[in-house]
């Protein structure tokens, strides 16, 4: 989802870990893998943990688990070295893809025994690429294909206990997203500028404590419903022949994914925990899966450009092992359903990776904690089945590219 360059006009209204977050690869399409460090070192898994203030972007309702009369801050980052090369009907590129980092910051606010109010803000990322290459109609030339997308939200949530093991949260969000793209359709070569485009939503969450060593946790997130996305230029080349401007261009109507996840955490014993995690991502019906450009200019365009991703399970299973009295190791695996169709290939998108193996280890005391994980998401391929749902995608039906990624993820909490 996708437009590029020059517009400024609404910059001072990005948030600073916004333009931060530079091109972002994800893990399942736009979504990183888990939101704190404690969670990313089991896999992603934490409805039903609750160990960081950063958990309330999953589920709000595990602000009720704070430590009572304590404010509580907690940070996470995330840096991603990706592989990607395309293997197109000429040759084989790699994606000139930056080193990519995401950032989280989260506050809880115990008001009583029941009530808790919490603030974050979260960045997440997609579809992060850049090729040099030839293509059918255009073998002479090398041309620039791919994209990048940034989100960034601010959530204001709340948990309010409603027994003593039972708790209830809500909370609301705006986010912004920013996009470009470049293309090479059939003898066309287009470039969308840079554009942005503004929404929100809401969350909602359960935390069961059942009995001691067993919790329930239930998450909701809505859709996140913008309207268009816009700000940005577009031109074209026939042959690769002097660009003609296409006017203003956007994409229209703007939405990201809802998702429900249900998980489940057991203290097994004194020094394993045991966590689960289900989750489902409604792409299906959101602009991941379908998405028309509109242009407006001596000639206005409205042009259908199909992703094609499908709706997402996750199944996530995380352990941690209690090595001393401070000292906690945890590792996880996660994996997603096929998340996009072969005929949708195209270069303005990552590859959402199916297997990911997650270890990390952290130092932890009542008012302080930092810790620093892993996470490998191994190769994941996609070949064009020979024809493309994308109008004059010619090349892409007849291409494939893989991916590795490779993330480092620290972070660090404080309560006072």
């Amino acid at each position: 989802m996708h437009v590029r360059t020059l517009h400024v006009r609404f910059r001072w209204t990005i948030p600073v870990l916004l333009l931060a977050a530079s091109v972002a690869l994800a893990t399942d399409g736009i979504e990183p893998i888990g939101v704190s460090v404690q969670s990313r070192m089991r896999g992603g898994a934490d409805v039903a943990v609750g160990d960081s203030t950063l958990s309330q972007i999953d589920n709000p309702a595990t602000l009720s688990l704070s430590p009572r009369g304590l404010y509580s801050l907690d940070e996470s980052s995330k840096l991603a070295f990706i592989d990607l090369p395309w293997r197109g009907p000429y040759e084989t590129v790699h994606s000139k893809t930056k080193l990519i980092h995401l950032h989280n910051l989260g506050l809880a606010m115990p008001v009583d025994d029941r009530l808790t109010f919490g603030l974050a803000l979260h960045s997440k990322a997609g579809v992060g690429t850049s090729f040099n290459q030839r293509h059918l109609l255009i073998p002479w030339m090398e041309r620039r294909v791919g994209s990048d997308m940034k989100v960034m939200g601010f959530n204001l949530s709340a948990a309010y206990k409603l027994t003593e093991k039972l708790s209830l949260g809500v909370g609301g969000r705006v986010e912004v997203a920013t996009s470009r793209f470049s293309k090479v359709l059939g003898p066309a070569d287009i470039d969308f500028g840079r554009g942005y485009a503004y929404g929100g939503g809401f969350q909602l969450g359960l935390h069961y404590q059942a009995r001691k060593d067993l919790a329930f946790g239930l998450g909701y997130r809505s859709p996140t419903w913008f309207g268009d996305l816009e700000g940005g230029r577009a031109k074209a080349s026939l042959l690769g022949i002097l660009p003609v401007p296409l006017g203003d261009a956007k994409i229209s109507d703007l939405r990201l994914p809802q998702r429900v996840t249900m998980g489940a955490a057991w203290d097994a014993t004194d020094w394993l925990k045991l966590i689960g995690e289900v989750r489902w991502l409604n792409y299906a019906d959101g602009t991941f899966n379908r998405m028309t450009i509109v242009t407006d200019g001596l000639v206005d365009v409205r042009y259908p450009m199909p992703l094609g991703y499908r709706d997402i399970w996750a199944f996530i299973f995380g352990a941690e092992f209690k090595l001393a009295e401070h000292w906690i190791l945890g590792t996880g695996y996660q994996y997603l359903t096929t998340p996009v169709d072969r005929a949708n290939l195209s270069p303005m998108c990552s590859i959402p990776v199916q297997h990911h193996f997650t270890v990390g280890l952290r130092y932890e005391t009542p008012r302080w904690m930092v810790g620093a994980g892993y996470i490998l998401a191994f190769r994941q391929s996609l070949k064009g089945p020979g024809y493309s749902r994308i109008p004059l995608g010619f090349d892409y039906g007849l291409s494939e590219v893989a991916q590795t990624q490779h993330m480092i993820s620290v972070g660090f909490g404080y309560r006072w």
